[in-house]
């Protein structure tokens, strides 16, 4: 049964914030790959609605432009979201992608959050994730 949200902001290995989003719909309690795939699937869904110039997501599609608001599509189009997952799932076990949770410092996508407590799970990027969507 789906009980809670979390907000998930992105920030540069300096701490500059990058961008966020505000998942919702989760279980009480859920591995923390699951909510990093949760969250850009909402990314990609919220997009997808009306695909635009800018697509706002963690993960960057090969064909954009990081840009302060998001990534600059050079051609807008719809997505599919699980290449973007992919993408992300590899930067952390290439330790180009960890979180924050609770204060801890988190690399291992079983990593069960605990939802009712935690407001939010911050995603720290060595460098940008791109990942090629077709």
């Amino acid at each position: 049964m789906a009980v809670g949200e979390l907000e998930m902001r992105d920030l540069s290995h300096a701490g500059v914030e990058l961008g966020g989003a505000r998942v919702t719909g989760l279980p009480a309690e859920l591995a923390l790959g699951e909510l990093l795939a949760e969250r850009i699937r909402a990314d990609v869904a919220r997009y997808n609605t009306a695909p635009g110039e800018v697509f706002a997501c963690l993960v960057q599609p090969a064909d954009s432009v990081r840009h302060r608001d998001g990534h600059r599509m050079r051609r807008p189009r719809p997505l599919d979201a699980e290449p973007l997952v992919a993408a992300a799932r590899e930067a952390v076990a290439r330790g180009m992608l960890w979180f924050r949770v609770g204060g801890e410092t988190v690399t291992d996508l079983d990593h069960r959050v605990d939802v009712d407590e935690h407001d939010e799970v911050l995603a720290i990027l060595r460098r940008p994730v791109v990942a090629e969507v077709g």
